[in-house]
């Protein structure tokens, strides 16, 4: 049976209005948080606008310390120049030897081999930063990529450079009223080097060269501060007093004391008696007669490598802890002395190196004229370095350490021109220790061209071994 339907009640509310004045308040309370919003948008956009503004900074210069040799080129020229002092009405560089030319972001400084030894140009930035280029092996390839600061305040300081080729070292400013301050270098292959304000860093970019047989591309030193080297997640710290190598499959090596090593095969793995182009570096055999006409069996000089214990334990070892000996050897009561020894080119600028220590052990096991002849016609053992002391033009000189037998009874022989002598005992392991830098004639050398190890006289046996020549900056 059906319900009847209910009748609605009369007396319901009506449905709740939004009165004008609401909806007034409604519109102008959503506009205002609107307004509010956009306004902090808009602050917090000119904010970072303010504080992350950049402007780029000029004032940096070029300093050329030399007359030829170092290269200017514009970001849109494809050509470079040699830079040319300015008129004197303009000229920073008035009165001085050095050729100075304004620098412009995007310039690119070139120096060449020819112009000679230790620092030849140098880039003053306005910060003070002082970064000098060598010209050494290749010579040097850098650009002047970026100098930014913060256009309204103290908040930052970018600046950037990629080098190409060569040597150079950076002595970053180090009171500088920027609360960040970000200085890299760009390297190949995605190379980063990020260096600290205060600190002195030398970056070098290692030459190919298949002759030096080096897997390494680039070396970063610090000798104050810290750096940082860089490839994609990669990084690597570096202190003060050491040096980090990138090999040239990109491989970031721990870092090691800075040190260098200038001679080349130090444990006579390849002496050889003909030089070939490709092997410039290594040991070259060869002999010299101080006698006019001697006869073939007069010419009996000879050098050979074997094995050796060690000098410091020269009594007994294992066949696992041996070295390679050098041995010179001439036999026989000769009448006239004849030279025979090893050489290689060191092609070296040590222009940087406070501290060139030579090094060897020495052992003098037969020389029966007493002592040493006259300007070295009997040593034993002699080391000789050719060297030049400032420019490529200078006169090449050479300085030499004349090593011999010395009895008890004898007299010892005094210095004598460019040779050094030094006495040690017969039979006995020396350890030859010199720093060049500590030697008047080396001291303020800035090439090394040769070095050259020999025994001369009537008759020698005498031999050495682990010969090094480490640089220090």
């Amino acid at each position: 049976m059906t319900q009847p339907l209910l009748p609605v009640p009369t007396n319901a509310p009506p449905p709740t209005r939004i009165t004008p004045e609401q909806s007034a308040w409604l519109i102008l309370t959503t506009f205002f948080v609107a307004a509010l919003i956009l306004l902090a948008w808009l602050m917090q956009l000119a904010w970072h606008g303010y504080v992350g503004a950049m402007r780029s900074q000029d004032g940096a210069m070029l300093r050329g310390h030399v007359v030829s040799g170092v290269l200017l080129q514009e970001p849109r020229s494809l050509t470079s120049h040699t830079i040319e002092r300015l008129p004197a009405v303009v000229d920073p560089c008035q009165n001085q030897s050095d050729i100075c030319a304004p620098l412009t972001i995007g310039d690119r400084i070139k120096t060449l081999p020819a112009a000679g030894y230790g620092p030849v140009a140098s880039l003053v930035l306005p910060d003070t930063t002082h970064i000098q280029l060598w010209a050494q092996g290749t010579g040097s390839d850098i650009v002047y990529r970026t100098n930014q600061v913060s256009r309204w305040s103290h908040r930052r300081q970018v600046v950037n450079l990629v080098q190409n080729a060569g040597y150079a070292r950076y002595d970053i400013a180090q009171y500088q009223p920027f609360d960040s301050v970000e200085y890299s270098v760009s390297l190949a292959n995605q190379v980063t080097v990020w260096m600290s304000p205060g600190g002195s860093y030398s970056i070098n970019v290692i030459p190919d060269d298949a002759a030096l047989n080096n897997p390494i591309q680039f070396e970063v030193a610090v000798r104050s501060g810290t750096a940082t080297v860089q490839r994609g997640a990669l990084t690597e710290g570096v202190s003060a007093g050491e040096i980090v190598e990138v090999s040239d499959d990109n491989q970031i090596h721990k870092a090691r004391p800075a040190t260098w090593q200038l001679i080349h095969d130090p444990q006579w793995q390849a002496v050889v008696s003909e030089l070939r182009d490709d092997d410039r570096y290594n040991w070259r055999e060869f002999q010299r007669a101080d006698a006019p006409n001697l006869s073939s069996a007069e010419k009996n000089g000879r050098l050979e490598v074997s094995l050796g214990c060690r000098p410091e334990r020269p009594d007994f070892c294992s066949a696992d802890d041996q070295v390679r000996i050098l041995r010179f050897r001439r036999d026989g009561n000769q009448i006239r002395p004849f030279a025979v020894g090893i050489d290689q080119t060191l092609d070296a600028d040590v222009s940087e190196y406070t501290s060139l220590r030579l090094t060897a052990w020495v052992r003098v096991l037969t020389q029966t004229v007493p002592l040493a002849g006259i300007a070295g016609s009997e040593c034993p053992v002699m080391f000789q370095l050719t060297f030049k002391t400032i420019s490529p033009t200078d006169k090449q000189q050479e300085r030499t350490f004349c090593l011999y037998a010395f009895k008890s009874s004898e007299s010892l022989v005094q210095d004598s021109g460019d040779i050094r002598y030094r006495a040690l005992p017969p039979f006995q392991w020396y350890r030859l220790d010199v720093d060049l830098r500590e030697d008047e004639f080396l001291r303020y050398a800035r090439y090394l061209q040769s070095i050259r190890i020999e025994a001369r006289g009537h008759d020698y046996l005498s031999e050495i071994t682990d010969v090094n020549l480490i640089g220090r900056q």
